[in-house]
C-alpha cells in the first residue's frame, strides 16, 4: 500500500513540475509581448493557475514525505 502511494506521489509531482514548468514558461512569454492590457488579462488567470501548481506541488512534497519517513 505504501508503495503504491508514494509511486502515485511521485507521479502526480512530476506531473505538476511539469505543468509549473510549462506555465512558467507561457507567462515569460506573455511578459514579452507588448499588448498589455490583453496579456494582463491573460497573464493574471495564468499567475493564479500557476500560483495553485506551486501550492498543489507544496502539499504533494509533503505528502510524498509523510509517506517516505522511516524509509531510510
Amino acid at each position: 500500500m505504501r508503495e503504491m502511494l508514494v509511486g502515485k506521489l511521485a507521479t502526480a509531482l512530476a506531473e505538476v513540475t511539469s505543468a509549473e514548468k510549462a506555465l512558467a514558461e507561457v507567462l515569460r512569454e506573455i511578459r514579452a509581448e507588448p499588448r498589455a492590457e490583453k496579456t494582463w488579462t491573460i497573464s493574471k488567470a495564468v499567475e493564479d493557475a500557476f500560483d495553485r501548481l506551486k501550492v498543489a506541488k507544496t502539499n504533494l512534497l509533503e505528502l510524498e514525505r509523510l509517506a517516505t519517513e522511516g524509509d531510510g
